[in-house]
């Protein structure tokens, strides 16, 4: 790396770490990845020159997709079978999403339709994000739209329904214990170790899809429990890999910013529709209550969804269960979905 390079990286981690702890700070929801993806975007539209090195930027992705892995639980998938009616619905949901949404933001919009397909998955927004870098889609656009998504999931929903149903603002859980330092340095390691095998098989997004696998099968097997990588290692790969998105924004105008988030505002209120229509349905079918298959529904946020669902006295196991499922079908599809013709 140059001199120049160097003083652009640490300009970018600098600005990152702020925003994550400004959003960490203030409570939001996913904050240490939103906010240095947010405001390092910000410092890019501005002019600043922002940038993260690609070895950087795979290494915290790597990380990252490591954590999604581990909160795989084999005891909520043993319970899959048993809501058959109610999964068969949430496939439904992902299917008509994924239909009417890229024909809504190609049609009305204008965007090319491998990125109106990735802006419309319903979830796993790092993974998504990451794909539509590496393959030469509108990389900023899939961002705008995914980031839209996730605010509107994370912090309109719970509110609304912290103030309906006084509940407080939901928070996240401490329910799940943190993995052992050997266990997860020993996780980290092997996903660093598989990642240019993935490469070379030219898996999608190896950086984080490759260790996402690594560690979700290894927790299917049982060798270790349920758990969260340690904040050590966390949150240094949250404030990256939020500030490897921000930095993609640079040289973008904020007439672009506003055509994104106008188009993004209606993709989201199509899949709030399509998942409160679903959830509606599936309720009068089966004995679920409506709001526990909503939340269930909701694409995206598979925490905080869980732990809104435990504040409400509802099933979280059933609420997690489903949200589980979501993300796991996202990041299997993306691929084909995306490439077809």
């Amino acid at each position: 790396m140059t001199a120049t390079q160097l003083r652009e990286c640490a300009l970018t981690l600098t600005i990152a770490a702020c925003g994550g702890v400004l959003a960490g700070a203030t409570g939001v929801p996913a904050g240490w990845l939103a906010g240095p993806m947010i405001v390092v975007a910000a410092a890019a539209v501005l002019r600043v020159p922002v940038a993260m090195p690609t070895l950087l930027r795979d290494g915290a992705f790597a990380v990252l997709g490591t954590m999604i892995g581990t909160t795989v639980d084999r005891r909520t998938l043993e319970a899959l079978p048993e809501w058959p009616v109610s999964v068969a619905g949430l496939v439904v949901g992902i299917a008509i999403m994924l239909a009417v949404i890229p024909l809504w933001l190609h049609r009305l919009h204008g965007i090319d339709r491998k990125t109106a397909r990735m802006c419309a998955m319903p979830g796993a927004m790092g993974f998504v994000i990451l794909y539509a870098i590496e393959t030469g889609a509108d990389s900023r656009r899939v961002a705008i739209l995914q980031i839209l998504r996730l605010s509107t999931m994370l912090l309109v929903v719970p509110g609304l329904f912290a103030i309906i149903y006084d509940t407080g603002p939901p928070r996240a859980s401490g329910d799940v214990p943190f993995l052992s330092w050997p266990v997860a340095l020993g996780l980290v390691a092997a996903g660093f170790a598989v990642f240019p095998l993935a490469r070379r098989l030219r898996l999608p997004a190896p950086a984080f899809f490759a260790p996402m696998c690594l560690s979700a099968g290894l927790s299917l097997t049982g060798l270790f429990e349920r758990g969260s990588l340690p904040l050590e290692l966390m949150l240094p790969a949250l404030v990256v890999s939020g500030a490897a998105i921000g930095s993609r924004f640079r040289d973008t105008s904020p007439r672009y910013l506003l055509e994104s988030v106008r188009a993004g505002l209606g993709s989201v209120i199509l899949a709030v529709a399509i998942t409160g229509t679903l959830a509606w349905a599936v309720a009068g079918i089966t004995s679920f209550p409506f709001l526990q298959v909503l939340l269930a529904y909701a694409p995206g946020g598979v925490e905080m969804m869980t732990v809104l669902s435990l504040s409400l006295g509802l099933d979280p196991a059933f609420v997690a269960g489903h949200q589980l499922m979501r993300l796991l079908a996202v990041c299997l599809i993306l691929p084909f979905f995306v490439t077809r013709s």
